[in-house]
């Protein structure tokens, strides 16, 4: 059996992050290969993390950011929903690594990285050489839907990204742009994979987690909102939930991370696990999120959403709804509103996931 050391996010406050993570992992130990996730922290992130509020650079936003972050538990609902949980969803290495030269000795079969923005240089304080995997001896390196995020490289970043790919046996990335930039650069077959989220059918989101959930055999009914992004389309957010609200007279249930956010909420998910996630996704009646991952499980999940459009960056969630025929589901009044046949997007899917799943099983064995 072959031993796969894979290097991802998997420990910000994101429920995108964490289940990408969990789906390729439990895509490749369905396929025969021995998993591990290496317990990497790249230091910028790590401190971003640790201390969230001091994104904020003004004085003012400095303290506003630290009383939320203190007063309305971010980081406490954070260890309650993933970290005191985390040895349940994930085979992780027995150490933990904090740079690149304690990487040196690790021996794996295959080094693999991704997905989400790992070579996105702003997270990361400049694009870090660990998720180049520029370390170890493995004799096979894999990109796995690794992204840059929506910023162009300035030209030491890109340079030192297609000098590290160089040396890759097979490159996959996330988006069509990033396709672009590498290929420009470098004489290999580039990759645009689905989501790893995708990677793994209904039955297995279900079997695997949703079951283990105290919220799957609810008999509420509920609206369901999840949102990641910060910025004034929150406001418009908002008034699409409490139209649908008002409409179809149900409470709506929020899943957060702080304590804060509560207009127009009935019922406030704080500190969920994974598990939680998908079984509350499976369970509402309606799905309203601003966010990729919620939106790219809802498909999956085959549930009934509608896309409030995170403006921070809305080409990948227009492009996922796009190929799968749901572009109306963004912004939908409520007046247009009906319940999503899956039995042609199922099928599109299908010859998504399978195309993916194909490349990487085909990547692994190059």
């Amino acid at each position: 059996m072959k031993r796969v050391g894979l290097v991802t996010y998997f420990k910000s406050y994101n429920y995108g992050v964490w289940l990408q993570a969990y789906a390729t992992e439990v895509f490749l130990e369905m396929h025969g290969y021995d998993v591990e996730i290496i317990d990497y922290s790249n230091k910028y992130e790590r401190n971003k993390l640790k201390y969230s509020y001091k994104e904020n650079n003004r004085c003012l936003g400095y303290l506003t950011s630290f009383i939320k972050s203190v007063l309305f538990g971010k980081v406490r609902y954070y260890k309650k929903g993933f970290k005191n949980h985390i040895k349940e969803y994930y085979k992780l290495s027995k150490k933990q690594y904090t740079n690149i030269k304690q990487l040196k000795e690790v021996k794996y079969d295959v080094l693999a990285v991704g997905s989400d923005q790992v070579w996105n240089p702003e997270i990361t304080n400049g694009i870090d050489e660990v998720f180049l995997l520029k370390f170890g001896d493995s004799k096979k390196r894999i990109s796995i839907a690794s992204s840059l995020g929506s910023k162009k490289l300035n030209k030491i970043d890109e340079d030192t990204l297609i000098a590290a790919l160089a040396y890759f046996d097979a490159i996959s990335v996330r988006e069509n742009f990033a396709k672009d930039i590498i290929k420009k650069r470098i004489n290999k077959e580039i990759k645009v994979l689905v989501d790893p989220t995708f990677l793994i059918e209904r039955s297995v989101w279900i079997n695997n987690l949703a079951k283990y959930s105290k919220y799957y055999n609810t008999e509420k009914k509920f609206i369901l909102t999840y949102f990641v992004s910060k910025d004034k389309h929150s406001d418009r957010c908002i008034d699409l939930v409490k139209m649908y609200s008002d409409n179809f007279n149900l409470p709506v249930w929020s899943i957060q991370f702080s304590t804060y956010f509560s207009k127009g909420v009935d019922k406030k998910i704080l500190g969920a696990t994974i598990s939680d996630f998908i079984a509350l996704l499976l369970k509402a009646e309606l799905i309203i999120t601003d966010s990729f991952h919620g939106i790219a499980l809802s498909v999956n999940l085959n549930c009934d959403f509608v896309a409030c459009i995170n403006s921070e960056n809305p080409v990948r969630a227009q492009n996922l709804l796009s190929k799968v025929g749901l572009l109306e589901r963004v912004n939908m009044n409520v007046k247009d509103y009906k319940n999503i046949d899956y039995t042609v997007i199922n099928n599109v899917v299908q010859e998504l996931r399978s195309d993916s799943q194909l490349w990487l099983l085909e990547g692994l064995e190059k």
